[in-house]
């Protein structure tokens, strides 16, 4: 089903007044994006321009006098900054907000006023995870976080002397002040209805930042600092035996069969691990005091063509793989990226239709090939492809939830796309000629996405989208935002 796609305000003010940053105003150079101060500044400004900017915006003079003399190695290495090219002469600076970062400046919290309340809407409107196939929590203090029936708990031990504890992430668009916690006896806490899957966040402590500090899972978050990361489950794991077991570790093929990362968890029965896992199919196997076995109640097997079986779980929906004709086939395999291109694991079944195999899923695009009585090849029913030669794969998308669409003409012979969802594959996926258009229904995670179109092998912004900014190229990218699934 294709979702309508949704522009937050302030992203729309961004982008519908790019033609006025094109003017090159210190006056409209300010904006607040996501929880950041942004701003968009023309090189070329003169003395009088340059000292109006650094005014209005509070911007100390060291700053000014690196970025206009384009030492640029001096935002690299700054901890304040992030600077990014935008074009020939413009450029973007970004800082991540801080409580009391507008003091000083009446332009700065001009903007910050005007906008703090459409933020905070716009904080309690998205609440669609992260990208993720699997993940566990690992936390020193067992109560810092509990996730129960969709509602998730995050707790702050101390800081009884605190005036004002938030907590901001990616749940609620990184929003400083949209999501207090509530002071206790023992801390802080917070109850917020989070769906299954990954998000990252910080507490802002009477203003300062501060990662998790009972969190032991982190990433980089841009700004030379780190982010929290937590998963919220929709499975546990359990192994009901071996109680007198020293370590039990679940490994699988949605951790790269990592043999020490996922230690279980004693219980009174046994061992159990909540996670997080995308939908899809998995194999796995438990470690018993390293001892390699499978779950014992689980009795769905599966060779993994190295002469053992693994243990299989799926979770979502089922794509229908149908392969007419071969008759004469004695065996037919497939292999592609949804199982790690494994040749010796997914066989087809001869029916009266031709040859079938199911498989779950997650929504996505997925590239394949058949193995036919041991030739790879792609699949001969399907024209979508991508790449040539040996390098040729059958591609198809699962439950796509967008279509990018070009009006057809005699002039047109081939329309592909590419974009931010593949990191701007040079050959991209492509479009398929229906009636009067060239269309291809795709799959797009919750969020906001940069692409171009291909038209007979020049790159160009989708004339039907009006929604663009600008790139390091001064060409421009076409933007599309997709709302939560």
């Amino acid at each position: 089903m294709i979702k309508h796609i949704k522009l937050p305000l302030i992203i729309m003010l961004l982008l519908t007044t790019i033609a006025g940053w094109a003017q090159h105003k210190p006056e409209s150079a300010g904006k607040l994006v996501d929880g950041n101060f942004v701003l968009i500044v023309d090189l070329g400004w003169n003395t009088k321009d340059q000292l109006t900017f650094s005014k209005l915006y509070d911007v100390d003079s060291i700053t000014v006098k690196h970025l206009f003399s384009k030492d640029f190695d001096y935002f690299g290495a700054s901890k304040s900054w992030k600077l990014e090219f935008l074009g020939t002469n413009l450029v973007r600076l970004s800082t991540k907000l801080q409580a009391g970062d507008a003091s000083g400046s009446l332009s700065r919290n001009q903007i910050i006023s005007e906008t703090i309340e459409e933020t905070n809407r716009k904080a309690q409107a998205i609440t669609y995870p992260l990208e993720a196939v699997f993940g566990s929590n690992y936390f020193t203090d067992a109560e810092t976080f509990t996730y129960e029936n969709g509602q998730a708990t995050f707790f702050l031990r101390g800081f009884k002397d605190a005036r004002k504890v938030q907590i901001a992430g990616s749940f609620n668009s990184w929003s400083t002040m949209s999501t207090p916690l509530t002071r206790h006896n023992d801390g802080w806490r917070v109850r917020l209805e989070l769906p299954p899957g990954k998000h990252t966040y910080k507490f802002i402590v009477d203003g300062k930042w501060l990662p998790d500090p009972s969190n032991r899972q982190k990433e980089e978050d841009g700004h030379f600092h780190f982010n929290s990361v937590v998963f919220c489950p929709n499975y546990v794991f359990l192994l009901n035996a071996f109680p007198q077991a020293k370590k039990v570790v679940l490994s699988g093929s949605f951790n790269g069969w990592n043999e020490r990362k996922l230690r279980m968890v004693k219980t009174e029965k046994g061992w159990q691990l909540p996670v997080y896992v995308k939908d899809g199919t998995y194999t796995y196997k438990f470690i018993v005091d390293g001892n390699w076995i499978n779950d014992p109640a689980n009795p769905n097997l599966r060779a993994d063509g190295n002469g053992n079986e693994n243990s299989v779980i799926a979770f979502g929906d089922t794509f229908n793989f149908l392969l007419k004709g071969f008759d004469n086939a004695r065996e037919i395999k497939i292999a592609g990226s949804f199982n790690e291109w494994n040749p010796n694991e997914l066989f087809m079944t001869k029916t009266k239709k031709g040859w079938e195999f199911s498989y779950h899923l997650a929504a996505g695009l997925y590239e394949y090939k058949l193995i036919v009585d041991g030739q790879w090849m792609p699949d001969p029913t399907n024209p979508l492809y991508v790449g040539h030669n040996e390098f040729k794969n059958s591609f198809f998308v699962f439950k796509p939830n967008f279509t990018f669409r070009y009006k057809a003409s005699t002039e047109v012979k081939e329309v592909r796309v590419t974009g931010s969802f593949n990191n701007w594959d040079e050959e991209g996926y492509p479009l398929q000629l229906v009636e009067d258009e060239w269309i291809l229904p795709y799959f797009l995670h919750p969020g906001r996405h940069t692409y171009k179109l291909i038209v007979n092998g020049q790159w160009i912004l989708d004339p039907a989208n009006q929604l663009w900014e600008e790139n390091q190229y001064g060409t421009g990218n076409s933007v599309i935002w997709i709302d939560k699934l």
